[in-house]
């Protein structure tokens, strides 16, 4: 009964277990640092553009300048079908956000498909308490004709990145994740 009543004191408390690391990536990044030649793909320039830009008034255009007006997103937190749906999601996360940077850390090509290895840090608040976080992921893009994504997958850990700093699943997550750090 003890441990019932202590685990949920933890799970709604929006601090509990918060001995998780800081930044999970600092020691991938020695092993595997960004291109430090990197020239970016044409192809990738709008997808750039609009990321490190993400919190410029401009976010319709460019949406509409990296992206076809019918295209499968998805990002491990929603999937989306079309342009304006996209642009929504966009405008509600650039509302969410104090700041982002959007780093491109190299790319590969094939054909229509272009891998991007990318860092971001965000900075959000959240009941009241700032947040930075800092994430590392991939996204696959697949450009039609045009130029313009028709597909983007994202890899990315969206546990550090984001639900384990939401109140109660993020307690409940950053417990899980230190009763595995031994292993």
């Amino acid at each position: 009964m003890k441990t019932a009543l202590l685990t949920i004191v933890m799970l709604f408390s929006p601090n509990a277990c918060k001995t998780v690391e800081q930044d999970v990536f600092a020691d991938y990044l020695v092993l595997a640092p960004a291109d430090s030649n990197i020239k970016y793909n044409p192809k990738i320039n709008a997808f750039v553009n609009l990321y490190n830009q993400l919190e410029d008034n401009a976010l319709a255009d460019n949406v509409a300048k990296a992206y076809a007006e019918k295209l499968y997103f998805n990002d491990t937190v929603v999937t989306l079908h079309d342009q304006q749906a996209l642009q929504k999601y966009l405008q509600h996360t650039q509302e969410a956000l104090d700041s982002m940077q959007f780093e491109v850390l190299d790319t590969y090509e094939k054909n229509n498909d272009v891998l991007v290895r990318w860092s971001m840090r965000t900075q959000f608040t959240i009941l009241g308490q700032q947040r930075d976080v800092h994430s590392i992921g991939i996204s696959h893009l697949r450009f039609d004709s045009d130029g313009k994504i028709v597909l983007h997958q994202d890899y990315w850990d969206s546990t550090q990145g984001f639900y384990q700093h939401v109140p109660i699943i993020g307690g409940f997550l950053r417990w899980i994740k230190n009763g595995l750090r031994d292993y």
